[in-house]
């Protein structure tokens, strides 16, 4: 049971454990064949970790070991047993918080692991003949795909916070459900979050929308939570080397 509750919490802390106070940054460097490194820095506050131990069921097996530190572990499991991806290790740098990183055969090959194989229009790479261009997408339609690629957000413990269960809410009215369900650190901590996805392209970024342009090569994307959480509009960005 506590190792089903792991797994769980092993996909939200990578994409939306942000809800309480977790800082995520993920870096990706691509090749000119799509394959590349991809890094995960991930910083989890005390406030989000007794959460999580509070509702952990026990397990004297792993009673030394935090919810947080097994999460990540099993996560490297299963990125070594993906079949796109390969040299996956973590680092704990300091109390709940780690470094993780792996290479990747396909970028699009390791959204197909985690969707088993179901396609999928999340994020999508298309090449021409004189250039390559990433696309994200996510909408209220298209938001299933990433319950396949996330399966925690699918569980009835989750998806009452998430944007199919609350659409038509207004941010005002989330963040006071947020407030009475997590306390009242719960609403800053979801104002605060922000999902950075950093992409280092391996040639020039020629044009891009919804980005930061760092330099030549590297754009960030930021993505507040909150956005992720309602839904209220698609959350689309692009760029094209």
């Amino acid at each position: 049971m506590r190792r089903q509750f792991q797994l769980l919490i092993t996909s939200v802390l990578l994409i939306l454990s942000l809800t309480t106070g977790c800082v995520m940054q993920q870096g990706l460097s691509l090749t000119e064949d799509q394959s590349g490194w991809a890094t995960v820095d991930l910083s989890v506050y005390d406030f989000f970790s007794t959460i999580l131990e509070d509702f952990a069921p026990f397990d004297e097996d792993m009673a030394d070991t935090s919810v947080i530190e097994q999460s990540v572990d099993d996560f490297v499991v299963q990125l070594d047993n993906a079949p796109s991806t390969s040299e996956a290790s973590a680092m704990k740098i300091k109390d709940n918080s780690y470094f993780i990183d792996f290479t990747f055969s396909s970028l699009n090959g390791i959204l197909n692991d985690l969707a088993n194989q179901n396609q999928q229009t999340l994020l999508t790479v298309k090449e021409s003949k004189n250039s390559t261009r990433l696309e994200f997408y996510l909408d209220l339609d298209n938001y299933p795909q990433l319950t396949e690629i996330v399966p925690f957000l699918a569980d009835e413990n989750f998806e009452t916070f998430g944007p199919l269960y609350n659409q038509g809410m207004n941010e005002a009215d989330y963040l006071e459900m947020i407030s009475y369900i997590l306390g009242e650190e719960g609403p800053d901590a979801i104002r605060e979050s922000v999902i950075s996805l950093r992409l280092t392209a391996p040639d020039p970024i020629e044009s891009y929308e919804g980005g930061i342009l760092e330099d030549d090569t590297t754009i960030r994307f930021d993505i507040p939570l909150i956005d992720i959480l309602l839904l209220a509009e698609p959350i689309t960005f692009y760029a094209q080397w």
